[in-house]
């Protein structure tokens, strides 16, 4: 009987027999089972070992496979995480979403405790119990920050750890690594993996098995965010399209063109109330208008104008009330305490035909009217 050890030394010393060995009996069958869609990657993830070439190999088209066949960005990145973790001997993964809310950056976690044993329904975290990071806080925060890979082989010793989120789950974070994933120079989100199970703190190999199956999450997150742009562009497109076809059935007056496109996108709008106000489009004034003002009965107008040099009058006002009973109103020569010209914003868009978006109102000193929080006011002036 021949042992392992004097095959394996009988294979060394004759590397040619073993190729063509290995083509003749097992090369068919494993590219075979490689490209079958149906099977998964036979790696036993059971216990912690070194994978071999093969099971590597395996990995890597089940991933690919992943991709091809799921649409679902989270569970694509589910299941690349759960084979990070058993590659690395990372105790959990987490992936923190980058968003902007209210022009404030912040990082929210999308996935959460991943590890290579890991349901996708126990690690995917809903809107409502999401933890958020701002950019100036946590590790996470200096990474996406930074835009840079973080290695930190004890937390205690980092200015930049944070420990809330220890706190709210009961869990001792000892090290850390941790990655941005970009979009060209875009932050799109921070992968990390915390405590390393086999050491004292995760290795450069580590970092290296880290950066080359980035790749896999730029690419899934790249795909997902041109699907979402793809969808609100046909979303609005179709809005749009219903809208001018509304606008064009029947054209009576400017009000009921006017409430049946905005109307329309008030889903869009997300407020609780907004008023267009309409502006006298003359830009020569009558004789009738004018004689009032050569024979000093009323004082020459020396208020804002348009770019085109029309006087600021808004002779007919449109509220809508879109929360609780929605209601319209058509309010001719609204007077000027009335709550949308009190603030002052309409003769402010009207005069400069800019877009005026004002996130707190409250605390604006622009804004006179204090009772609104938020204002966005825009101009369609007359060419």
């Amino acid at each position: 009987m021949v042992d392992a050890a004097a095959a394996e030394q009988f294979l060394d010393a004759n590397p040619q027999f073993a190729k063509q060995y290995y083509d003749m009996n097992f090369r068919p069958k494993v590219i075979s089972d490689l490209l079958d869609n149906n099977r998964k990657a036979a790696v036993d993830v059971s216990k912690f070992h070194e994978l071999t070439m093969v099971e590597e190999s395996e990995v890597l088209f089940d991933l690919v496979r992943d991709i091809q066949d799921n649409l679902n960005m989270e569970k694509c990145l589910f299941n690349l995480m759960r084979h990070l973790s058993f590659m690395m001997r990372a105790d959990r993964m987490s992936l923190f979403m980058f968003r902007q809310r209210n022009g404030v950056a912040e990082l929210a976690t999308r996935l959460f405790n991943v590890h290579k044993d890991a349901e996708f329904e126990e690690s995917l975290v809903p809107p409502e119990s999401e933890i958020v990071y701002p950019l100036d806080i946590g590790i996470v925060g200096h990474v996406a920050s930074s835009k840079k890979m973080v290695n930190i082989p004890d937390v205690s010793q980092s200015p930049h750890f944070s420990g809330f989120v220890d706190e709210l789950t009961e869990y001792q974070t000892k090290n850390v690594l941790a990655v941005p994933i970009m979009n060209g120079k875009d932050m799109v989100a921070v992968m990390m993996a915390t405590n390393k199970l086999d050491g004292q703190s995760f290795t450069a190999k580590d970092e290296e098995t880290f950066n080359k199956y980035l790749n896999f999450a730029n690419l899934l997150l790249r795909v997902f965010h041109l699907s979402y742009l793809h969808n609100c562009e046909t979303r609005r497109g179709q809005v749009l399209l219903w809208s001018a076809s509304k606008v064009f059935e029947e054209l009576t007056d400017i009000e009921r063109q006017f409430h049946k496109a905005l109307y329309t996108v008030r889903a869009f709008l997300n407020c609780d109330r907004y008023s267009v106000g309409l502006l006298d489009m003359t830009k020569t004034k009558e004789f009738f208008d004018l004689w009032p003002v050569l024979m000093g009965e009323v004082p020459p107008y020396d208020g804002p104008k348009t770019p085109d040099g029309r006087e600021i009058i808004f002779y007919k006002l449109i509220d809508y009330i879109l929360h609780g009973k929605e209601d319209i109103k058509v309010i001719p020569n609204p007077p000027a305490d009335h709550w949308c010209l009190v603030s002052g914003l309409p003769n402010y868009v009207a005069e400069t035909g800019l877009i005026c978006n004002i996130m707190n109102a409250a605390e604006d000193e622009f804004f006179s009217f204090q009772s609104l929080t938020q204002f966005l006011g825009w101009s369609m002036l007359n060419p």
